[in-house]
């Protein structure tokens, strides 16, 4: 069998092509581009956490006992430092909402200082 010079660049590109495309994993391989991707339906969004009216206020009475007190307080520079360390952390808290958790550091921080908290 005699082969042209066409027929015979048109059998090794054939071979070339098949042997490219067997031996590209399976990630190499693209998916078409004309196809959208599937849409997963979004999950519903979670209702915000309700507000504690009476929790936040005595959130921010405590602040205002810690802040009037502070400056007063009979105790070491390095005591009210840290107690207003305790009164920045409880008021993150309960800015975040965490009522029972910043409640609790603001009234260390009264206590470090020597106050009875009022609540």
């Amino acid at each position: 069998m005699n082969l042209t010079p066409r027929m015979a660049m048109a059998g090794m590109m054939a071979a070339a092509l098949l042997l490219s495309t067997s031996v590209l994993p399976a990630k190499a391989q693209t998916a078409d581009p004309a196809e959208p991707a599937p849409v997963e339906a979004a999950a519903p969004a979670p209702e915000p956490p309700k507000a504690d009216i009476a929790s936040a206020v005595t959130c921010q009475v405590l602040i205002g006992q810690f802040d009037d007190s502070v400056a007063a307080a009979k105790v070491e520079d390095a005591v009210k430092a840290s107690a207003r360390t305790l009164r920045g952390e409880g008021n993150k808290a309960c800015n975040a909402w965490d009522y029972q958790a910043g409640i609790g550091s603001i009234r260390v921080a009264i206590e470090t200082i020597g106050r009875k908290p009022i609540r």
